[in-house]
């Protein structure tokens, strides 16, 4: 795919998380995961994100809201410990018009090789929710105006 990966790296999707996601490659270390992992809840890639949750952790079922859109991705912190590590995070999405954040220290595990997400602590967000109006730039960071980016995704009422 020929498009700006969603992880807002700066790079192309295939040269960034897609190499990953199509298992061409696998992530050298917990950011690159920690990425990946943002990239596929974007493009509601369940199966993705299935495989790269360690199995002692991995819930039994995992259901997307298709009406959540990442629209942002900061990494805060990262800590390498051999085979663990941590990679905090803030994750800006827009649902229903409000735009709203999911801030956590992720922790992983390296086995055989193969980093793997365990689990997740949240932390408060860094910012209060808000609905943008349509004439301010879009929180996506796009540039464009909110009505000409991300509104388009937020259904109307009526």
């Amino acid at each position: 795919l020929f498009m700006d990966c969603p992880c807002h790296s700066g790079r192309q999707y295939d040269r960034c998380c897609g190499r990953f996601i199509s298992h061409e490659e696998m992530p050298e270390n917990a950011p690159q995961l920690m990425r990946s992992r943002y990239t596929a809840f974007a493009l509601q890639d369940a199966d993705y994100l299935r495989e790269t949750w360690h199995e002692d952790f991995r819930p039994s079922e995992l259901t997307l809201d298709s009406r959540m859109r990442w629209i942002g991705l900061d990494i805060l912190a990262e800590d390498r410990q051999g085979d663990s590590a941590t990679v905090e995070f803030e994750a800006r999405l827009l649902l229903d018009g409000t735009v709203d954040a999911l801030h956590e220290r992720s922790e992983f595990l390296r086995r055989h090789g193969r980093w793997l997400y365990t689990r997740g602590e949240t932390l408060a967000p860094r910012f209060e929710a808000w609905n943008p109006g349509r004439n301010e730039a879009c929180p996506c960071g796009s540039g464009r105006k909110f009505k000409r980016c991300c509104a388009d995704h937020v259904p109307r009422a009526g």
